[in-house]
């Protein structure tokens, strides 16, 4: 019984770590209905670098273009949740980066995550549809 309790107590938050998700992963697929689909828009470079210092950049641009869209944000991992404030916006990011909420400073937000080997998977909830970004270690 005291095992459990300390469980309960010393490990509340059981999941990954901040150290699970360091490195550089790109958007590469979709997951919807669960089946896997390519990207919509295949000129999106979208990219998520997450630093062992607690810091993640996000940045995206499309091919052709020189508009792209920037921001750093302070990130902590908890069981299965990515939870990100945002810390830093791009000023030169293109007009159209104002309009997305992952673009306002300050914002925070909490993202369901699973992270396996090669892979990483954000979780969206689209009403009733749940829509899965694969991300992929660069």
């Amino acid at each position: 019984m005291v095992f459990f309790l300390a469980l309960i107590f010393l490990f509340p938050a059981f999941g990954f770590e901040n150290k699970d998700v360091i490195g550089h992963w790109k958007f590469r697929e979709l997951i919807y209905r669960g089946e896997r689909l390519p990207l919509p828009n295949p000129d999106l470079n979208l990219n998520w670098t997450f630093f062992k210092n607690g810091t993640e950049r996000l940045y995206w641009d499309r091919g052709g273009t020189s508009d792209f869209c920037e921001r750093f944000s302070f990130y902590t991992v908890i069981g299965s949740e990515l939870e990100i404030e945002t810390s830093f916006v791009n000023p030169r990011n293109a007009s159209d980066c104002a309009k997305d909420p992952d673009m306002q400073l300050g914002k925070k937000a909490k993202i369901k995550i699973d992270v396996l080997s090669d892979e990483l998977h954000f979780y969206f909830q689209l009403g009733e549809e749940q829509l899965i970004y694969v991300l992929k270690l660069k």
